[in-house]
């Protein structure tokens, strides 16, 4: 939690050494900030948002220069004369609740490209740049967005396997300011999302502190698994339907795509094979031909005789040499990929680290303090060398950045590319590997045979018919052997992988989007929205029928039941123009009392919207007033449209709305009769 103490601004100008700007000082508790039209409120507000690197909530791209208003980025008229902007600088004061202060400066113009990147902190007497709206601002140490989550106390939630974040301070922080040109017209209207899934849903839960929010996350998580498991089967079944391209077989009662089974239920799978156009059991195929190889087998073992058996064994010879050469081929082959796989394993534990301390020069680039970052190492991020610094007084130049940027770029390059290699490196050796394995079988088979040969007769009436067919089924039944042994490797990685999808989808089932703990904060949440409607004087609706939802699809938002309907819809359809912005005050105000995790500062930029009523903006201002322990501040026209009980249009001043208030800091910006921008 933080507040605001102050903004200033301080602007420099073409021919004059005057500096002009302003600075106004905000207290805990309701601080209202009035001027007339255009006189500059909003752009108070908008250098808040600039120093907090919250430009996104403003619905404007953190590049445009139209971000701030042109009284501080180019030029702006005091007493009658039009100064031209050279220089401009925006300051914000906050403080965190253990009485922690620090100074926030940001440029808003700069001669120096690249100002605007950075953000100075002086904390403690001392100073330090950090960088912003770049990679990893948000979990870098010199990344601006972690410093404001550490001095605020703020730990968003995070994947815990990622590491990554599933909110940001932005998403965060359009809880609490809301601006005057679109804030107003919807919920959360200038949130970015990020791409994160529902986010403003994922906001209220944190907020809240529900415990669905990690099962929202546990179940999301979970799904993307599943679906990696299913891809993983899919692509199983493919590759058994390629185990052998000459016979043809199928799984009896297995779906190409992904079906869910009972756990261990695809063990008990059949496997059919074609056997003269009938489809047969694979292991009542495989009987069939072994009892006729037997038969056949021994028919011809009758008819064999003694031969000549010398070519035989020169044979046998050559046989066997060429098979202890092969297997030192393959045996070499083995070796260098074992060899190769171990440095990719450290290459890719290299380029890691590599990437890492790239990050660490970019961040020390931004904030151009390099020699820092070193001083905390005791060894080069790039040699492992160990660092003595003499001096930190040496000038780092932007040269210097990029030769270290492009050296370190340079190895990366280097070392991807022997990744990439290494992927074509490891499809020869399977192929290779799998070509030895062939032929070494072969061979085996062949000495078999000269074996068979060399023990046996053969006779003159032998049929080469007969001997053909031995050999036809042989070979045959080899096949069938090898696609049961892969049958059966199959069976048991679909099984496993079945049953983690089992497992998987009843962990999501078991997963409640709810517990009672959390309908207990939401009943309260909606206690206290119900409080605030009332006292605002909505009257679209009943407010007893206006609900903060516990189920999708609008949980923790207010919908009301429409009984024609038969079911809930949002309140902003359900509610007349100004009605709603009353649910958006009392939303607001409801979630900054109820949660223990708010950041403690709420920011409107005109609240009375829609020609709002005199009497709903007196309670407005009245119950804000009394919220003592959090930091309000309300940027509200000295002179506005609205109506009275009567629904008569009227002109409300700004004494007619806080006439009632005993307690609270009024800012009147143009109390010298000048807008924003004075003499200093």
């Amino acid at each position: 939690m933080f507040k605001i103490n102050f903004v200033s601004s301080e602007i420099y100008v073409q021919g004059s050494k005057k500096r002009y700007g302003f600075k106004y000082k905000f207290n805990r508790g309701l601080n209202i900030i009035t001027g007339q039209n255009s006189s500059g409120k909003s752009s108070v507000l908008s250098c808040i948002y600039y120093n907090l690197g919250m430009e996104q909530l403003l619905g404007m791209s953190t590049s445009k220069l139209s971000l701030l208003d042109k009284c501080l980025t180019s030029e702006f008229i005091y007493k009658d004369t039009t100064y031209s902007v050279t220089q401009s600088i925006i300051r914000l004061e906050i403080e965190n609740d253990k009485g922690d202060i620090a100074l926030l400066e940001r440029y808003a113009v700069s001669p120096v490209d690249g100002d605007k990147s950075v953000i100075t902190i002086y904390e403690n007497g001392k100073n330090k740049k950090y960088y912003i709206h770049s990679h990893q601002d948000h979990l870098h140490k010199r990344g601006f967005y972690t410093w404001l989550q550490s001095f605020i106390g703020i730990e968003l939630p995070t994947d815990n396997e990622t590491n990554k974040k599933t909110l940001y301070l932005q998403n965060l922080f359009s809880v609490c300011f809301i601006e005057q040109t679109k804030g107003w017209s919807d919920f959360m209207s200038q949130m970015p999302s990020f791409n994160i899934k529902d986010a403003k849903r994922k906001l209220v839960e944190y907020l809240l502190s529900l415990d669905c929010l990690d099962d929202d996350i546990n179940k999301d998580k979970l799904t993307n698994e599943r679906a990696l498991i299913i891809n993983d089967w899919n692509q199983a079944v493919k590759n058994f339907e390629c185990v052998d391209s000459t016979l043809s077989y199928k799984v009896n009662g297995l779906s190409c795509k992904f079906e869910k089974s009972r756990v261990d239920s695809l063990i008990n799978l059949q496997l059919k094979i074609n056997i003269e156009s009938e489809w047969v059991d694979v292991n009542t195929a495989k009987r069939n031909i072994e009892r006729y190889l037997k038969k056949l087998k021994a028919d011809n073992r009758k008819k064999e005789k003694r031969k000549d058996l010398s070519s035989l064994s020169e044979r046998r010879k050559e046989l066997k040499l060429q098979l202890l050469k092969l297997n030192r081929i393959k045996l070499s082959l083995e070796r260098d990929y074992t060899t190769e796989k171990f440095k990719i394993d450290n290459y890719i534990i290299n380029l890691s680290r590599l990437e890492e301390e790239r990050l660490n020069i970019i961040g020390a680039r931004k904030v151009d303090e390099l020699l820092s970052e070193l001083s905390d190492s005791e060894s080069c991020p790039l040699c492992d060398s160990t660092i003595t610094i003499k001096s930190l007084d040496k000038e780092i130049t932007l040269n210097d950045y990029e030769s270290s940027i492009k050296f370190i770029d340079s190895k990366i390059s280097m070392i991807k590319s022997y990744l990439c290699s290494f992927n074509g490196y490891e499809e020869d050796y399977l192929k290779n590997s799998c070509y030895y394995e062939s032929l070494i079988y072969e061979i085996r088979n062949e000495i078999d045979n000269i074996d068979r040969d060399l023990n046996s007769n053969a006779d003159n009436t032998l049929c080469r018919s007969k001997i053909y067919a031995e050999l036809v089924n042989d070979n045959l039944l080899t096949k069938i052997n090898f696609l049961l042994e892969k049958f059966d490797l199959f069976k048991i990685h679909i099984n496993d992988l079945n049953t983690k999808v089992v497992n998987i989808d009843k962990k999501i089932k078991e997963i409640k989007q709810f517990f009672n703990n959390d309908d207990k904060k939401i009943v309260e949440f909606q206690r206290v929205f119900r409080k605030y409607l009332s006292d605002f004087k909505y009257t679209s609706n009943q407010i007893d029928r206006v609900n903060i939802n516990n189920k999708k699809p609008f949980k923790v938002f207010p919908s009301v039941f429409n009984v024609s309907a038969g079911s809930a819809q949002p309140i902003r359809l359900a509610s007349s123009a100004s009605d709603f912005i009353r649910a958006e005050w009392a939303f607001y105000l409801a979630l900054m009392e109820i949660s223990k995790i708010h950041p403690g500062v709420l920011i409107f930029d005109e609240p009375g919207q829609h020609a709002m009523s005199l009497d709903s903006m007196v309670r407005l201002l009245e119950k804000a007033e009394k919220i003592k322990d959090r930091q309000l501040i309300f940027a509200i026209s000295k002179l506005s449209r609205g109506y009275d009980q009567d629904k008569v249009k009227q002109k409300i001043t700004i004494n007619e709305l806080t006439h009632t208030l005993t307690s609270y800091k009024e800012i009147e910006i143009d109390s010298d009769s000048q807008k924003l921008v004075s003499e200093l």
